[in-house]
């Protein structure tokens, strides 16, 4: 379905044929190929690591240095939160990604690469219905003067907002709704860092893989990207991509309002777990889901 309202499927979705995908991980530097493959039903979204079936879960989310990082077994799979975004707008439940490396490929630092090869290869609609995770009741987590909030809502929004000292990114927010035909400006959003912080993430083991082919990089209020950004508020729409892909690793699409201020990838992880010790989310099949929006999108 070729609409901003992609997620709003009345069956549930895998690829229809083996996709392989090449790259460098952003923060190891390590050449990667990895492989997306048909799933069944109710399969859901597994990773595949060295014969390790790692479910992409929250249960199985470890480590969030400015990344997501799943594990198990001693195997551990980092960056998926762009593939996951990637699978969220494309509306696939069901996949095993089959990985010989620990990080997902970077490709151009956005999701849209990941989409446009699912688009190639065609989305194959499966028998059983699509399962949605309906937010309930108000949840709200936070850290110091970051949080995120979710509410209930007829539809499924994430709002990011930003503040950095910063004259580029500055005091911005915006919202994706899967109401409105902008999915793409998202997922076309790339990951940025700041040419001050690149040694200290490489102190640390990161950014070993990072270039301006993969991210966007400012030097102060000046983006060093000789093509610019691709749009003015890049940075805060890739912040919402972020949120998307973290939010996913409930298992289920979302339905219900999420705002995050200031939050990040383990401020996300957080706010998904406590959803599920609130137990603030009913799970309903697309057909017991009873909105004219909702009955209007669904294909």
């Amino acid at each position: 379905m070729e609409r901003g309202a992609v997620m709003y499927c009345a069956k549930q979705r895998t690829v229809k044929r083996e996709i392989e995908i090449k790259g460098i991980g952003l923060h190891s530097g390590q050449p990667v190929k990895m492989k997306l493959i048909p799933a069944a039903d109710h399969e859901g979204i597994n990773f595949v690591r060295d014969g390790v079936v790692i479910p992409a879960n929250i249960e199985y989310a470890t480590a969030f240095d400015f990344s997501t990082t799943l594990s198990k077994d001693g195997k551990q799979v980092r960056t998926v939160e762009h593939l996951m975004a990637a699978l969220y707008f494309t509306g696939i439940d069901n996949l095993y990604v089959e990985i010989d490396a620990e990080e997902v490929p970077i490709l151009d630092g956005s999701a849209i690469e990941f989409i446009r090869k699912i688009r190639e290869a065609g989305i194959h609609t499966l028998r059983e219905e699509k399962i949605y995770a309906v937010i309930t009741e108000e949840v709200v987590v936070k850290d110091g003067d970051k949080f995120i909030s979710g509410a209930p809502s007829d539809t499924f929004t994430a709002t990011y907002h930003a503040r950095y000292n910063n004259r580029v990114i500055g005091d911005k927010k915006y919202t994706y709704s899967c109401m409105k035909e902008d999915f793409e400006n998202v997922a076309m959003a790339r990951t940025y860092c700041f040419l001050e912080e690149v040694e200290m993430l490489q102190k640390m083991g990161l950014a070993k893989g990072g270039s301006l082919e993969n991210a966007v990089v400012f030097e102060g209020d000046t983006v060093l990207n000789p093509e610019g950004l691709r749009f003015e508020d890049e940075p805060v729409k890739h912040k919402v991509l972020d949120l998307i892909g973290d939010l996913y690793l409930l298992g289920f699409p979302l339905i219900g309002s999420v705002y995050s201020f200031k939050g990040g990838h383990r401020l996300n992880a957080a706010f998904v777990r406590e959803l599920l010790s609130r137990k603030a989310f009913e799970l309903k099949y697309s057909s017991q889901i009873d909105r004219v929006d909702f009955k209007r999108l669904v294909a």
